[in-house]
């Protein structure tokens, strides 16, 4: 039976999530990359309306613990319903006090760079991970990508990887990879975000999402990319 715990004093507003619903290719493309370091027990913190959810779940063994602080969210959850899927409306350092070395991997997938005291956030990620476990980290790259659209829906920063790195190795964890994500995805950004100063449309992620994502995944995979709009880091707590 799923739990429900309710945080009504954070509401979120922003057309992000909305727009991303529409980005299937992308998230597939994360979830490729991290698969094979989730592990079976998984705490998704920040986990919106499930949309990334829907790819955890892919695994059949998969149990997972969906933190959602905002009340609209956490109520909107596609997955609220399932069985394997506990949505717990809270941030995660408040109600997991019991649940020391519990989780095979702890993620955050664009959430990081929502939380003011990020470090915090990564220590206790630590402590409710297992030995062995995995810290799992996408987010927003490249400071001076920084634009309105980043502050509008609570951007406190973007991040270069050596500061993302620093961070997580400052927290005890070790760094198994960290690399930068969607090297094209720099131009659009930079053109429609701080010059043109646009938001995400829900026209304009699709698009990316069906005709770049596809080809652009091969060739990273082929060749990393020197840099990227986003970052990817997997780390074990030893």
């Amino acid at each position: 039976m799923n739990n429900y715990s309710h945080n009504d004093s954070f509401v979120y507003e922003g057309k992000d999530l909305e727009s991303m619903s529409f980005a299937k290719n992308y998230h597939n493309w994360i979830y490729e990359n991290i698969e094979i370091e989730l592990g079976n027990k998984i705490a998704e913190c920040g986990s919106g309306v499930g949309n990334f959810t829907e790819f955890l779940l892919r695994n059949d063994y998969a149990k997972i613990d969906a933190y959602e602080p905002c009340a609209k969210m956490h109520l909107n959850n596609k997955f609220s319903k399932n069985p394997r899927v506990n949505c717990i409306n809270s941030n995660f350092e408040l109600v997991s006090k019991n649940r020391d070395n519990k989780y095979d991997s702890v993620i955050f997938i664009n959430v990081l760079e929502h939380i003011q005291k990020d470090f915090d956030a990564i220590m206790n990620a630590y402590r409710i991970i297992r030995p062995g476990g995995k810290l799992i980290i996408f987010v927003p790259a490249l400071q001076f990508l920084y634009s309105n659209f980043d502050r509008s829906i609570g951007h406190y920063r973007r991040y270069q990887r050596s500061e993302l790195t620093r961070l997580v190795e400052n927290a005890n964890f070790k760094i198994m990879s960290c690399k930068y994500f969607d090297s094209v995805g720099i131009i659009p950004w930079f053109i429609f975000m701080k010059v043109m100063r646009h938001g995400l449309s829900n026209r304009n992620t699709y698009a990316y999402d069906t005709f770049v994502v596809p080809w652009l995944k091969f060739v990273e995979k082929l060749a990393p990319p020197p840099l990227g709009k986003n970052l990817l880091l997997t780390a074990c707590k030893e």
